[in-house]
């Protein structure tokens, strides 16, 4: 669900801000995102986390009626992903290497545990990259930029780095391993 609502964010936000005044679309942000809440709380707590971001910009925009702290909240996302990327390398914790056993089919032996644990500082500057490109966004005047690399555009600039990842492990990772 919170991949659907980041998809949608940006447009909403755009489409809605054509045709609305801010106070009611920040309204509309808040009850959606309230439901958003209700729903992801029952699931799991740190879940819910992700809605209350969204709740509390809402809420701010509402009072100081400002756009950039609507077209400021994907760029707070980043951020956040980006920090808890580097905590977990710098803490040994790595959340790539935690989502890696989660979601793996097979056993992951030390040698690639290793090795995603390292590539978690890849990740990092990937994020990092993407950091820079919505602050680039943000402060930048071009509203259709904003509305499509906010909502999909910054999956690309993930799914390039995963191919990246991949085509190394293929072919550098397992190769010396094979040679070892």
């Amino acid at each position: 669900m919170n991949i659907l609502i980041s998809l949608l964010y940006a447009p909403f936000v755009f489409f809605s801000l054509r045709y609305f005044d801010i106070k009611i679309v920040c309204i509309n942000i808040f009850i959606i995102s309230l439901l958003w809440f209700f729903i992801t709380i029952k699931k799991d707590y740190k879940q819910a986390l992700y809605p209350l971001v969204y709740i509390f910009i809402a809420v701010i925009t509402y009072f100081i009626e400002s756009f950039y702290i609507l077209k400021v909240l994907p760029l707070l996302i980043a951020i956040f992903f980006t920090a808890l990327i580097l905590i977990s390398y710098i803490n040994k914790t790595s959340i790539i290497l935690f989502f890696a056993k989660k979601f793996s089919k097979k056993n992951i032996d030390k040698k690639e545990e290793e090795y995603i644990y390292k590539s978690t500082l890849f990740w990092f500057f990937v994020a990092l990259v993407n950091c820079l490109i919505h602050f680039y966004i943000f402060i930048s005047e071009n509203i259709s930029f904003w509305l499509y690399y906010s909502s999909f555009g910054w999956y690309f600039i993930f799914i390039f780095a995963g191919i990246l990842q991949f085509l190394h492990k293929k072919f550098i990772f397992n190769k010396s391993l094979k040679d070892a």
